[in-house]
This record gives structure tokens, C-alpha cells and sequence, in this order.
């Protein structure tokens, strides 16, 4: 039964790209393509933009610090090059030089997906694809994995599977199960467990939805007019929000002013697709306080309104200021506070938003952005793992270390598939 019907290449490939994530050296013998297609997404990513490098190099950085099996950087290699993704510079049957051509993401995942999509998965995979791709989305009661269209037993698997490998986390509450992605909802689990088992699995994935097109909106207005962008919601939606809006989730931050008093702008999860290292967390909180203050200009002006809160903040990138006006101090407040930028007063009562310029406040403004036009953050690589590529061996030997010898641990099988091996051998001992 094809259950990947339902998503497009670049799903597949980022689903899969999760999973094996979450695998790291972790082997699962339902999973043959889906790992291959996570692996070479895994690899493309930090290939790209990287200069010719030695194959012995790129296998030490696969295995020792993308957490490949040995076996597997060969076939995943071979793989990125039927993608012509890389050229490789071999002498006979040996590969001496990986020469990387990768393009920028949304073709990369595309263009994989495609390429492993063709080849066919097998039912497991194609349901743990689906599985994953529906958890991206939003938390769901664990008895709705059996809509997919599976059967019982290979549902029970997938999910089994998913909790020992840590691409799903299984919670309980108010007595229901509910399945989370750790990818995509990598706080709070009990939290959202909580949310789904009282809001419901569809409402909550609405409520997630608007959220995510809609971050920074602000919480009193949204619950006066009952609606979000023209989106109209009724009186179970609005009790999901205030639910959301609480403690255990995104703390909404606030901004006062002197003419629509205290407002708290409400966020959903963050967009993307790998979670946020601790050290980015004061990044993405300057990010919330920017994006609730532009929204405090569109949504709730003094007098006059921002009409595009995307074109703002892409001028405040580019230009490296917000033009004077009357509202900025209160307005942007939180912003100089964080450090982002800092207010200049111009004449009486006039302000101007200057951008302080360094790389953790352009990463600031970025996601800003990101969040205000509603995009999923691409694949941040992992800089250590660049640098090794770049710059040679004795980096890669002074991450890894002394630790050469890497153990591969299996995820057990479950009862029926247990019982089926032991059969076959009684059978041929």
C-alpha cells in the first residue's frame, strides 16, 4: 500500500532526514532506502559549498561524527553521485576524491526524495514516513496512527520502533496516548500530550497551523475578534490558544505602550527542522521580541500602521536601520533591550531602530524573517562537521579523539517478528 502517496519527494526526503537523525548509529532491519535517502541528505548537507575532498576524509567524518556505519558511506556516497550531486575522482575500484556540486536545499531534498522514491520503499518505511509526516504537523492520539490505512500489527510496530529509536515520543494523558515528534516539538512534551488529549488531535493541529503562518500575532486581539488573519475561531479553538498561551509552552512576550496597553504576542513551535542548540535560545528569543514589536506596528499602531511586516524587516536587514517615528520608543523597547539594535532619538519624541551589527543579531533579524513569513528553517549543518571537511585530517582527529572503535546498537525486534526468526531457526537447526 503506497502511504507516501500523500507527500511530495522534498517531504519524503526531510521525513527520512529526520529519522535517521534520530537513529545515530541505532540499525533498524525494517529500514533499508529510508535510511540510505536520510544518510545522503545528511552528507549532502554538509557537503554543500565545500571544496574537493579526500574519500578517506569524508568516510573518518561520516562514521566518527554523522554517526554512519562504516559499510554505509560507500553506497551513500554512489547514491550522491547518481543525484550528480558530487563527481568522484576514483583509480579503478577505489575512490580517491569526492568533488561536491550541492544545490541549495529545497532542490536537494527534491531531487533525493525523488530519486529514493523511485526505488520503492517498503510498507514499513512507507508508513513510517507518513507516521513521521504526520507528526510534523501536530502531536496526535496514538489511535489515530491506525487511520494510515494499516494494519494493527504494523502500525503497533512502527510506533514501537519509533519510541526505542527516539524519532517518536509516546506520553500518556488524561488517559489517552499521544505520539510526538522530538524533531519538530523538542520541548514540553507532556505539555502538548496534555494539550491534544483535552483540545483534540485535529484542533490542535489547526490551532499549530495558524500559529505557524501567523507567529507574533497578538493574544488579546486575536481573542477579541475571535479570529486569526481572517481565520474565524470558535469557542473551544480560543480555549486551545489560551491553553497554548500558558505555562510549559513558548512564553509570549509583551511590549506596553501608553495607547493599547500590556499585549502578549503568542508563537507557535518554531519552524524547522532541527532543535534549537541552548546557546541559540537568547538568538531566538531577540527573534520573538523583534517580530512582537512589528506586529505591535501592524496590528496595534497609535496612529499609523506597518502594511508589510516582511518588506520592514528585510529594509532592517539590508539598510540596517527602521526609519524614525513616533511610536519606536515604546515599540521597540524589548528590541535595544536584547541587544539587537538600539534606539537613537532623532527630534521630540522621534526614534530611530538601528541595527547593531554582528552575526548573532543577522541570525536574529534571519529567523525574524522566517518567522514572520511563515518558511520552515533550512537544515542548519553542523559547523564543526564543515570545518572538518575544509580544512583536513588533524581536525577531524582532534573531534574525534582517542575514540576509533564506534558500537552500532540494534533497535529489538518486536514479539511477532522474534517469534517468526525463531521458528526458521528451529526449523533449520
Amino acid at each position: 500500500m503506497a502511504y507516501q502517496h500523500k507527500l511530495t519527494p522534498q517531504d519524503i526526503a526531510i521525513r527520512a532526514h529526520d529519522i535517521t537523525v534520530c537513529l545515530e548509529r541505532s540499525s533498524v532491519s525494517s529500514f533499508d532506502e529510508l535510511v540510505n535517502l536520510g544518510m545522503a541528505v545528511r552528507l549532502a548537507i554538509h557537503l554543500r559549498g565545500v571544496p574537493a575532498v579526500p574519500y578517506e576524509l569524508l568516510r573518518d567524518v561520516a562514521v566518527h561524527l554523522l554517526n554512519f556505519s562504516t559499510g554505509a558511506v560507500r553506497p551513500v556516497v554512489e547514491l550522491l553521485a547518481e543525484a550528480e550531486f558530487v563527481r568522484l575522482d576514483t583509480q579503478g575500484r577505489t575512490i580517491k576524491t569526492v568533488i561536491p556540486d550541492i544545490p541549495f536545499y529545497q532542490d536537494l531534498f527534491s531531487t533525493l526524495g525523488k530519486l529514493l522514491s523511485d526505488k520503492k520503499f517498503s510498507e514499513p518505511e512507507q508508513l513510517t514516513l507518513s507516521l513521521v509526516h504526520q507528526l510534523a504537523g501536530s502531536p496526535i492520539l496514538a489511535d489515530h496512527a491506525y487511520n494510515l490505512g494499516a494494519e494493527k500489527n504494523l502500525v503497533d510496530k512502527i510506533i514501537n520502533i519509533g519510541t526505542n529509536a527516539s524519532f517518536i515520543v509516546k506520553k500518556r494523558a488524561r488517559g489517552k496516548s499521544v505520539l510526538i515528534s522530538p524533531t519538530y516539538f523538542p520541548e514540553n512534551t507532556q505539555a502538548y500530550a496534555d494539550l491534544v488529549s483535552t483540545g483534540g488531535s485535529q484542533r490542535v493541529k489547526k490551532i499549530l497551523d495558524l500559529l505557524r503562518s501567523n507567529q507574533g500575532w497578538p493574544l488579546k486581539l486575536l481573542l477579541k475578534k475571535q479570529e486569526i488573519a481572517g481565520v474565524s475561531l470558535d469557542n473551544d479553538d480560543l480555549t486551545v490558544i489560551q491553553m497554548f498561551a500558558k505555562e510549559g509552552f513558548i512564553p509570549p512576550p509583551a511590549i506596553e505602550t501608553t495607547h493599547s496597553g500590556t499585549n502578549h504576542f503568542i508563537f507557535g513551535p518554531r519552524p524547522g527542522l532541527t532543535q534549537l542548540p541552548p546557546y541559540k535560545r537568547p538568538i531566538y528569543e531577540a527573534a520573538m521580541s523583534l517580530v512582537a514589536a512589528v506586529r505591535q506596528g501592524q496590528l496595534l499602531p497609535s496612529r499609523y500602521a506597518i502594511h508589510s511586516p516582511l518588506a520592514l524587516l528585510r529594509s532592517f536587514k539590508n539598510k540596517g536601520f527602521i526609519k524614525a517615528n513616533t511610536e519606536a520608543l515604546e515599540q521597540y523597547k524589548k528590541v535595544a533591550a536584547s541587544r539587537v539594535g538600539r534606539l537613537e532619538i532623532t527630534t521630540d519624541g522621534w526614534a530611530k531602530l538601528v541595527l547593531i551589527d554582528s552575526v548573532e543579531n543577522i541570525e536574529a533579524v534571519n529567523m525574524a524573517l522566517e518567522l514572520v513569513s511563515g518558511s520552515e528553517t533550512s537544515v542548519v549543518p553542523d559547523e564543526n562537521i564543515i570545518i572538518a571537511l575544509r580544512t583536513g585530517e588533524h581536525y577531524v582527529e582532534s573531534l574525534i579523539g582517542r575514540k576509533s572503535i564506534l558500537q552500532d546498537t540494534v533497535i529489538p525486534l518486536d514479539e511477532e517478528s522474534q517469534a517468526l526468526i525463531d521458528n526458521f531457526l528451529l526449523r533449520a537447526s
